[in-house]
């Protein structure tokens, strides 16, 4: 799992079988992240376990997209469902592009043009899209001092990316003090800082969105139930129901002493009902600066409406690595599992975690 795209060292494929298409700025943009997030070096280390044609295709494929086809101008795209996707992997983005408030409003200052796309409140968080046309280039990324306030209060982050020459996309999160059924949106942006100048080199304009959003049909229910067994522990954190599917956040935490005895420990999850229904998982993807603490996401098929309590049974893998890559110098530069690995596994089942969904 720590070097999961060594497993496709041993696929058959044959690569004229995809199509080579042309792709609009914000596509290219995305493959070009996408790829840089899978070989970025250092510590932080980040898996998806849904492996599809797409980004099988996005390992082999740098100036097109398999089966994917979009408008040439970033403007026209549905913006909000593409702008979540490049932000986040996580399984949610059809139903929060669904569920989101269209807003399309401008505001131009001192050569700047900053347009809101579209927000969604979850009665959680507070999501807005946007972009940024400027007159000339400033770098890969931006950074924005100011975060929409919900209710003139909260906390939250941006995230902006270049996807072409002077146009940037970007999302604010700002997370909710108190839970509310509508909200009063103030944001402005304080200023602008480019990646290539000097913290005094601030961009500063009148900048400035007022929204009023009702909250979505989407329920966010905090958890925060762990369990422990021989070293492995897992924490359930919340859960977020949308009208087509449920995500499950959750973290992972593995001994030093296991790690010694094993290469790999993962604590996967498999979620039915009081009712018996078994769920089917539709995405599941994780991150973590180190072996000992992990982050996952992982999405469900939706909730069966009549069900009232949902059971968690943590499956727990421990495994040994049999494959070696090696760099041209000779020296070892990772090691990974075998498709058809003899060396140990052990599969292990934690005591199950059961939810009472609120509605």
């Amino acid at each position: 799992m720590k070097d999961i795209y060594k497993h496709f060292n041993n696929l058959e494929m044959d690569i004229e079988e995809f199509e080579e298409i042309e792709v609009s700025a914000f596509d290219k943009a995305k493959v070009k992240k996408e790829l840089l997030k899978n070989i970025r070096t250092g510590k932080q280390k980040k898996w998806k376990r849904s492996v599809t044609a797409a980004s099988i295709a996005l390992c082999l494929i740098t100036s097109a997209l398999f089966s994917l086809s979009f408008a040439d101008n970033a403007e026209e795209i549905p913006i909000l469902g593409s702008i979540f996707k490049y932000f986040n992997s996580n399984g949610l983005a059809e139903d929060y592009n669904e569920n989101a408030s269209p807003i399309n409003e401008i505001s131009d200052s001192n050569g700047i043009k900053v347009k809101v796309n579209d927000a969604i409140y979850d009665g959680e968080k507070l999501i807005v899209t946007y972009t940024i046309d400027t007159n000339k280039y400033l770098g890969e990324t931006l950074h924005i001092k100011g975060i929409p306030m919900i209710e003139n209060k909260g906390y939250g982050t941006h995230e902006v990316s270049r996807i072409d020459k002077n146009k940037y996309v970007g999302q604010a999160t700002t997370f909710a003090e108190e839970k509310y059924s509508s909200i009063d949106v103030d944001w402005k942006l304080d200023y602008i800082l480019s990646d290539l100048t000097t913290d005094k080199e601030r961009m500063k304009g009148d900048w400035h969105f007022s929204l009023h959003l009702d909250k979505a049909n989407i329920v966010v229910q905090n958890i925060q139930q762990h369990n422990e067994q021989n070293g492995i522990s897992i924490n359930i954190e919340n859960i977020t129901f949308t009208p087509t599917s449920l995500l499950i956040n959750y973290e992972q935490s593995i001994s030093k002493e296991i790690l010694n005895d094993w290469d790999m420990a993962d604590v996967d999850i498999e979620l039915t009902d009081n009712l018996g229904h078994r769920y089917k998982s539709i995405y599941h993807s994780g991150f973590g600066n180190d072996d000992i603490h992990l982050t996952w996401s992982k999405t469900f098929q939706a909730l069966h409406p009549d069900a009232s309590k949902l059971i968690i049974t943590p499956k727990i893998t421990l495994a040994n690595y049999d494959g070696v890559d090696d760099n041209t110098n000779g020296s070892v530069q990772g090691r990974f599992r075998l498709v058809k690995s003899k060396a140990p596994i052990k599969e292990l089942e934690m005591e199950q975690i059961i939810v009472e969904i609120e509605k």
